[in-house]
């Protein structure tokens, strides 16, 4: 009787152990982060003068700045004289600045604009429709861009750009995309 009472303990001890390992075996491959694939936002991609893709700016989860004038940057500063937007989300503001600051200083070496998408998603793609930056300095606050699904939010031009093109300017670019309410 104790030899049956052992071995059943022992049995039901080995199952519990394999149990657990299985159980944490499967947890470690199915929950991990390296399963799970990245959330896409869309995707800002540039164009030189001569209409030459450059690079792409994935938009970020929440918030981010990107100087063109780091290394580590994926864009060239001041390469830039159009771009498209890819499915991005409705509400996504974005700001394009001749400073590498990405700042809203109203010097004279500076020019600014802001954008809001206000379509989702946007996307420039299906016909592809490229946007100047030129064409930008003729837009005011308010000013919603027929075929664009854009706003301008704000504007402004420092007056080393009154005679100067603001193609192949870009030096800094600002994103936020709209947070869900939950």
């Amino acid at each position: 009787m104790k030899y049956s009472k052992a071995l059943f303990t022992a049995t039901a001890c080995a199952w519990i152990t394999l149990y657990g390992a299985s159980a944490l075996a499967a947890a470690q491959t199915s929950g991990g982060k390296q399963d799970t694939p990245q959330a896409t936002y869309g995707d800002i991609v540039f164009y030189n003068s001569k209409g030459e893709k450059k690079c792409t700016l994935s938009v970020p989860e929440t918030k981010q700045a990107f100087d063109f004038s780091q290394n580590n940057q994926t864009c060239e500063n001041n390469s830039a004289a159009s771009f498209t937007l890819e499915n991005i989300p409705s509400a996504t503001l974005i700001q394009f600045y001749a400073n590498e600051s990405c700042s809203d200083a109203r010097v004279g070496d500076n020019f600014f604009v802001k954008l809001k998408t206000v379509k989702q998603p946007t996307d420039w793609t299906s016909p592809p429709a490229q946007m100047n930056f030129n064409d930008l300095r003729k837009k005011e606050p308010g000013d919603l861009i027929p075929k664009k699904n854009i706003r301008v939010e704000a504007r402004w031009q420092g007056h080393e750009f009154d005679d100067e093109d603001w193609d192949e300017q870009i030096s800094c670019v600002y994103i936020e995309r709209s947070q869900p309410v939950n």
